[in-house]
């Protein structure tokens, strides 16, 4: 709801739950555990359905990382992770650039590489790539960066949600995946090569 140019929340029975007192947020409360990042007075701060603000004031900016974390910047502009309810630091200002985090998946950048770690800072993958696509099906593409007598190279390679290798980093190309997750085609050496995902990830996890 909007009242007097502020923003406020009202439940299902349109009566109000959170008076309206916020300039602007981003997110949406979808359950009773949801949280949402709301802006007052040229502040930041996470807003539970209750009404309460938490860490309100105290960064730059936040990223909600699920219901328990979030992605913060400090008057610094360097970023960590915090545990949200505690505002107790799970990875340090300044120990990685940036962040991304979607579909369930962190993204930490060093530098200009990148790879995929845990809210409390295990890496699940080095940081090693030069790009990581988006997940599809639990799958995403990675490229790392070779130098061979002055010259650079692209390797692609496939990596899943848990940061196993899927593929190797040795194939000059590879294409989207394909039939809901199953099929990705590989190039190496000018020959297009055909893998059925799912039998590799079914071996990859007996293992």
């Amino acid at each position: 709801m909007l009242q007097n140019g502020k923003i406020g929340f009202i439940n299902s029975f349109a009566e109000i739950i959170i008076p309206p007192k916020y300039d602007s947020f981003t997110g949406k409360f979808t359950s009773p555990e949801s949280m949402i990042v709301v802006y007052r007075d040229n502040m930041c701060g996470v807003l539970n359905t209750n009404g309460l603000e938490i860490l309100m004031g105290e960064y730059q900016n936040i990223s909600l990382v699920g219901t328990q974390y979030a992605i913060v910047m400090n008057f610094e502009y360097q970023k960590g992770l915090v545990e949200i309810m505690t505002n107790q630091i799970t990875i340090p200002f300044g120990e990685y650039h940036n962040f991304n985090y979607y579909n369930n998946i962190l993204i930490a950048r060093k530098q200009l590489l990148k790879g995929l770690i845990t809210p409390t800072g295990k890496q699940l993958t080095p940081i090693q790539y030069r790009w990581i696509s988006g997940v599809v099906n639990g799958l995403l593409r990675v490229i790392i960066k070779q130098k061979t007598d002055d010259i650079v190279i692209k390797k692609w390679g496939l990596i899943d949600i848990q940061g196993h290798e899927v593929l190797p980093a040795i194939y000059d190309n590879i294409s989207p995946i394909r039939n809901n997750g199953s099929i990705v085609y590989a190039v190496k050496d000018n020959k297009t090569i055909k893998f059925d995902i799912s039998n590799i990830t079914q071996r990859a996890n007996i293992e």
